[in-house]
């Protein structure tokens, strides 16, 4: 029986076949995929893929993602460490203000997510909030909120292997050691691009401090 699902919205035809379609491509054992469309924001996107998630887990991903083929034995690995974990993650931010990324031998329990990729349960209680988080910002972070503040759910970073990451990233045949975001959104158009700063406040209101990626 499949366990796992991988959920991501459809962006950019060659930002797919660069990074995320190529690593599906290579993936060791079994998987669902749900993909959907940009008509609307992540947060929509999102609610929809758990509603039409049939596995247990939900692996929610950007397209600009590469990650190993062992990737589902890794998550495997981390769920067994922490079998009560409300969310997983590559990074994320701890209660200290400390950015925590996936490490061979430590798992750190961590506040909030980035949006780049999230485990959760499918069957988790807690939905995206559309009417808050109706865009590219912060509904990721809400969502770890809910996880945490509302239901008790731990959330930690994957256990993953150590191992230097080739840069040779477009080549036909890449095989990433470990799970890497290719993003340039950040260095293109500044980390607070857009309307960051709204949603930041929005989230503060909402769950007073909340440290983030």
């Amino acid at each position: 029986m499949k366990k796992f699902t991988f959920g991501y919205i459809s962006h950019k035809q060659q930002t797919h076949d660069r990074y995320l379609g190529m690593s599906l491509a290579q993936l060791e054992g079994d998987f669902d995929v749900i993909c959907t469309s940009d008509v609307a924001y992540p947060a929509e996107n999102y609610n929809t893929m758990l509603e039409r998630c049939n596995t247990e887990y939900l692996i929610l991903t950007h397209q600009d993602i590469s990650f190993p083929p062992d990737l589902l034995a890794r998550i495997e690995r981390t769920i067994a460490a922490v079998p009560d974990f409300g969310a997983l993650g590559a990074v994320g931010r701890d209660a200290r203000g400390f950015y925590r990324w996936s490490e061979q031998r430590a798992l750190f329990e961590v506040d909030t997510l980035d949006c780049c990729f999230l485990v959760t349960r499918a069957d988790t209680p807690c939905r995206f909030d559309t009417a808050n988080f109706g865009e590219f910002h912060l509904y990721v972070e809400d969502f770890c909120c809910q996880v945490s503040r509302l239901h008790g759910g731990r959330i930690h970073t994957l256990l993953t292997d150590s191992g230097e990451q080739s840069d040779l990233l477009y080549q036909p045949g890449f095989v990433p050691k470990k799970l890497v975001h290719h993003s340039a959104t950040v260095s293109r158009q500044g980390f607070g691009w857009g309307r960051y700063q709204e949603f930041r406040d929005t989230l503060a209101r909402k769950w007073g401090e909340v440290l983030t990626t």
